[in-house]
């Protein structure tokens, strides 16, 4: 499956908010990326899931998209892709 094109920044600002009130599953941890926003560490495939929440009222499963597909969506929404440390 392909990541929902509906999904804004917006969206994803959203949902790093809610992460931030909620934390990250350990099960859901990245393992080489991650999201650099306001000084802060997200793993991205979580970023979109949740995004998709807000565009479309449900969370993505991580099986539905690929880590190949959720950098270029979220560098294509302005926002900062870095490995990580």
């Amino acid at each position: 499956m392909l990541i929902p094109m509906n999904i804004t920044s917006q969206h994803v600002v959203s949902a790093l908010n809610w992460i931030d009130k909620g934390g990250i599953p350990l099960d859901r941890r990245s393992r080489q990326w991650d999201l650099l926003y306001d000084g802060k560490r997200y793993p991205p495939k979580y970023v979109i899931s949740v995004a998709n929440r807000y565009a479309n009222r449900h969370e993505l499963s991580p099986d539905e998209f690929t880590i190949h597909q959720a950098r270029p969506y979220l560098k294509r929404l302005g926002f900062k892709i870095v490995p990580k440390r």
